[in-house]
């Protein structure tokens, strides 16, 4: 499958979604992390499906590799630096940040507020911790049936249980395996049906993003959001995103209309946004004090994309144009999976 170009404008638009949600506090911007993990079960399915032509050592092996190359060392330099201007009380607990963030706001665990972002990281490889097992022992038809499961179940799961507070069923993994499975998903039927996709995509994806935002209207009507924590509100206002989100993956998947999404500022956003997400919120937080309203968004954004330029050139690109011994496929397509 060649490289799609469009989806690095998706990657984009999620990421200035969810800066814009920190910097102006926006509401339903939050999506953005949303777009990311049905981005990300796209891209990364389709790798897994194509490393299975390998033994099950070389699957492994080349597919967290990879993963390694891609997120680990702007992960620890990020943790370094913000260490330096949000101090370092946060080792205390530093075992939860192999991975485990997602769990500080559940257990009551403290952090800089830089580290917020960090939750979304810990679901993406939580899910990828099993995904890939289920990839390479099942065949298509019955990877698309477990898919389908993870997409029904994680709903379910917040309409069963319900906690003091709405972080667990925003942070933890089963409440959002949906948005990853439902990513996993539009790529069987990408790989299969492609045309089918091309045709239909722009229309089916409109009325898709059409129904989500729909429903988000008709909940925020009624009183239902995500601070709310209720059992309506955990369990809908979620799958609206996920219905908003994968209607503008199908949009943009069909090819028609997209060449906004294909203009090079927002490729080149798309190619750095795994960065800019991490720091983004750190830099928003650094610079309020001294800055408010759009200079603090013209401020913060312009350091947040230096600073993931400056990551990208210096050493992100060079940790992914690395050949090891055993190779991930489809590295063009997959350079930014996790972004």
């Amino acid at each position: 499958m060649k490289r799609i170009r469009q989806l690095d404008g998706v990657r984009a638009i999620a990421i200035l979604a969810v800066f814009f949600h920190h910097a102006l506090h926006i509401k339903l911007l939050w999506m953005g992390v949303d777009l990311f993990f049905i981005l990300s079960g796209f891209l990364i399915t389709n790798v897994l499906l194509e490393a299975k032509r390998h033994s099950l050592g070389g699957y492994f092996a080349g597919f967290y590799a990879r993963r390694a190359r891609r997120i680990l060392a702007p992960y620890l330099l990020t943790l370094f630096i913000a260490s330096v201007f949000f101090g370092t009380a946060w080792l205390h607990h530093w075992y939860f940040y192999v991975f485990l963030t997602n769990f500080l706001d559940p257990l009551h665990i403290p952090r800089p507020v830089a580290f917020e972002p960090l939750w979304s990281l810990a679901v993406e490889e939580q899910f990828y911790l099993v995904w890939p097992l289920a990839v390479y022992f099942l065949d298509e038809r019955r990877l698309r049936h477990f898919a389908i499961t993870l997409v029904i179940l994680a709903p379910l799961l917040r309409a069963t249980f319900h906690f003091s507070q709405s972080w667990p069923i925003y942070d933890l993994t089963p409440f959002r395996m949906d948005l990853l499975a439902a990513g996993a998903l539009l790529c069987l039927v990408w790989r299969n049906h492609p045309e089918s996709i091309r045709r239909r995509g722009a229309a089916l994806g409109s009325f898709v993003i059409l129904l989500g935002l729909a429903g988000l209207a008709i909940l925020g009507h009624s009183g239902f959001t995500t601070y709310g924590n209720t059992r309506i509100g955990n369990t809908f206002i979620y799958e609206g995103s996920l219905f908003v989100c994968f209607g503008f993956m199908l949009y943009a998947l069909s090819g028609r209309g997209v060449g906004w999404l294909q203009t090079a500022p927002l490729r080149y956003i798309g190619r750095i946004s795994y960065t800019m997400y991490l720091v983004h919120l750190g830099i928003i937080v650094l610079l309020t004090p001294y800055l408010h309203g759009l200079l603090l968004v013209l401020a913060a954004l312009s350091l947040t994309v230096l600073y993931a330029s400056i990551s990208w050139f210096v050493l992100e690109r060079r940790l992914l144009q690395h050949k090891p011994r055993v190779r991930a496929p489809l590295e063009a397509v997959a350079v930014h999976e996790t972004d």
